[in-house]
């Protein structure tokens, strides 16, 4: 995701030079550099940990340099065919997200039928779903016992073996990662000026040779980048992995954290940590380039034309990708919510799994009660929003406004969590929080974790909102006496506040669905809510899954409709 470029501002935060020196700058510099120094001690620091200990060996007390972890990792056939595996599984994942999502993208723009803003938000809710959620609604919609099992036995007389195999992991994938593929195709397509097509059908051309020719090449940029996230996100997938694959079809991710928590066999973690970091931010690189090379600039002087979806014969293919699709998003969902709704109730419907989650004397496997693991998230969800939105609001202007040396560190700094492991962050700051100047716990690096996950999301909502302020509100503000960060506060920040609601929105719904680094940090008593869920699915306690899910779904679903609401575009 491309955060922006920088902007050379003046007036309210002016470059420190022009006052011979430092002056008051310095004061501007150095809280800009609250976010890198943040950056520094909670991703840079935890994984150079994770990297030196991958090349260390102790020996009669001491540390020694060594190379063997690594070159075993490297050298070792079982590791050759994780990787290759992960990347087979991704690549899959990838080529089913596009298949699903292509044909989605085309519907949306070229069709209006009713419901479709209805069918629009159920495809786009997927993503923004905690993964483990995910997860559970396969078990209970594709599981050997599953509804479609179920359905497919008491009308044919036999079920698909779809879960707990390649096929389950892909399809999971795909559910995830195909609305990712429908936004950025989506937005390509909607790009194209309806000329470019209308000029290729007068000189003869067909409806397929027009498509092949003038509409592919140029929603190409979307399909490419779509495919790509596809493809980094489901290489670095934890969650849906572990819980529908296990340790038959592990991952890269999932092989890490069996060393690290699992064997307790830190090095081994910390080499296959220092591998899979290093390809993950290869590939986002290879994205981050790809994208900005493909990115389209025009801008279409005419919309493209839609044609309404009627119950006529020859729509009837389309009417039937409309059905299918939304049955397909939809599934798992309310699949979810049904199972915590109906599960053990003789008649109707029962509340006893929700009474369940909010009483103290429940515990699952590993001793913390459900109860728990709420306030838990709670208090974990609160304290990344008062730690991210501040970060967030100066990592803006530190990038957009200031000239400094690490302006540009900064920048790469917070675009880096998007592309490295969860699971390594976690092993990192897990070493981190055993040694000074981190020592202090759990708590504390569960926040900082979660807080850096969300840190690029508030930048990319926060930051444009600062730069569409003109600078005359901040001059006039400064011409009357008030001082740079007055201005900021009185005049600035109020009219960006709903930008500044929106990210902290989003970190929110961050902490609340985070799973893969807060697994390998949180010791009992610390568990989170999707923490809760993969416990109590592994306790084969679904209905007390699925209520913890649904309360979950309506946490991350209440971030989705403001962002559909607020940053969607609509003023």
């Amino acid at each position: 995701m491309r955060i922006g470029s920088a902007h050379p501002w003046a007036g309210a935060w002016p470059v420190p030079a022009r006052r011979g020196g430092w002056g008051r700058g310095a004061v501007q510099v150095a809280l800009a550099a609250l976010p890198l120094l943040f950056l520094l001690l909670v991703l840079v620091y935890p994984l150079a940990l994770v990297f030196v200990e991958a090349f260390t060996e102790r020996v009669a007390g001491q540390a020694v340099f060594t190379l063997q972890r690594v070159m075993a990792v490297w050298s070792d056939p079982y590791y050759h065919r994780l990787l290759a595996f992960t990347a087979h599984q991704a690549l899959l994942s990838a080529v089913a997200s596009l298949l699903i999502g292509l044909p989605v993208a085309y519907l949306f723009v070229r069709y209006d039928f009713p419901g479709k803003s209805w069918l629009r938000s159920v495809v786009l809710v997927p993503f923004v779903l905690p993964a483990v959620t995910v997860a559970l609604g396969f078990i209970l919609v594709f599981g050997n016992n599953g509804a479609l099992n179920r359905l497919l036995d008491s009308l044919l007389g036999f079920r698909i073996p779809i879960l707990y195999s390649l096929q389950g992991i892909v399809l999971a994938h795909a559910f995830y990662n195909a609305p990712l593929v429908v936004r950025t195709v989506h937005a390509a397509w909607e790009a194209i000026d309806p000329s470019f097509k209308e000029s290729a059908r007068a000189l003869g051309a067909g409806r397929l040779q027009t498509f092949l020719t003038v509409t592919l090449p140029m929603i190409a940029p979307g399909v490419v980048t779509g495919s790509l996230l596809a493809f980094v996100f489901s290489f670095m997938s934890f969650p849906i992995v572990l819980a529908l694959g296990g340790a038959r079809l592990a991952t890269m991710e999932v092989e890490i954290y069996t060393q690290v928590r699992g064997l307790l066999d830190y090095g081994t973690g910390a080499a296959l940590a220092l591998v899979e970091t290093l390809l993950s931010l290869l590939l986002t690189f290879i994205y981050l380039r790809v994208e900005a090379r493909l990115r389209t600039r025009w801008v279409p002087l005419r919309r493209q034309p839609t044609v309404p979806l009627r119950f006529r014969l020859r729509h009837t293919p389309l009417l039937l990708l409309a059905v299918v699709a939304g049955a397909f998003f939809l599934a798992p969902l309310a699949a979810v919510v049904w199972d915590a709704l109906t599960r053990g109730a003789e008649h109707g419907l029962t509340l006893r799994w929700f009474a369940m989650l909010f009483n103290p004397g429940h515990h699952a496997i590993t001793g913390d009660s459900p109860l728990q693991a709420i306030l838990n998230s709670l208090r974990f969800g609160v304290g990344t929003v008062l730690l991210a939105v501040p970060l967030g609001v100066l990592a803006s202007l530190a990038i957009g406004r200031l000239r400094w040396p690490g302006r540009d560190l900064l920048e790469l700094l917070v675009l880096t969590p998007l592309g490295v492991s969860g699971v390594a962050l976690g092993f990192g700051l897990l070493r981190a929080t055993v040694r000074s100047p981190l020592a202090g716990g759990a708590q504390w690096a569960i926040v900082a974790v979660h807080a850096l996950l969300a840190l690029p999301f508030v930048v990319r909502t926060v930051r444009p909102a600062l730069e569409a302020l003109h600078p005359s509100l901040r001059e006039s503000a400064r011409a009357l006496g008030a001082s740079r960060w007055r201005a900021l506060r009185d005049v600035e920040l109020p009219l960006i506040v709903r930008s500044l609601l929106l990210g902290g929105a989003l970190a929110f719904s961050i902490s609340f669905s985070e799973m893969t680094a807060t697994i390998t940090l949180a010791p009992p008593g610390l568990s989170t809510m999707p923490l809760a869920v993969y416990q109590l699915l592994s306790a084969r306690s679904f209905g007390g899954a699925s209520a913890m899910a649904v309360l979950l779904i309506l946490v991350t679903g209440s971030s989705f409709v403001l962002l559909e609401r607020w940053g969607g575009g609509k003023r």
